[in-house]
């Protein structure tokens, strides 16, 4: 699994770029957590995160969640469809972003995400997350 961290945390630009860093990975669950700055202001009249990043981070966590199954380093997978419900807005504050896998199939991979504020650890958004897998076939 250490490998998982090295590449979420240090070798995807778009992670790095909004601050996204996975702390927890186990098979079928990934938790990560994002540093509030100015730049991912979406409301700057609330200073509220922006809803595009707690998406991308959501889809991001919940594809970790789903690499975590795989069995070869040649497997992949990708983002077929997302669903996200905003339930508050992230005011001035880090966020909490946890997936876990509800199935995990051949070929599809299914997970829910929520996002906590990290302030008092209320519910900012949740959603699901389905990925197409691609499985080296065995020998």
């Amino acid at each position: 699994m250490e490998f998982y961290f090295n590449v979420f945390n240090e070798l995807i630009p778009f992670n790095k770029y909004i601050g996204l860093e996975l702390v927890e990975l186990s098979e079928g669950f990934a938790k990560a957590t994002i540093q509030f700055k100015p730049e991912l202001v979406g409301d700057s009249r609330i200073q509220a995160v922006h809803g595009g990043v707690i998406s991308a981070a959501m889809d991001a966590v919940g594809g970790i969640a789903g690499i975590s199954t795989l069995t070869s380093m040649e497997d992949k997978l990708v983002t077929v469809d997302m669903r996200v419900d905003y339930i508050r807005s992230a005011r001035n504050t880090d966020l909490i972003i946890e997936a876990r896998i509800v199935r995990s199939g051949n070929r599809i991979i299914t997970t829910n995400m929520q996002v906590f504020a990290a302030v008092d650890h209320i519910l900012v958004a949740e959603g699901r997350g389905v990925y197409h897998a691609s499985r080296k076939k065995s020998d």
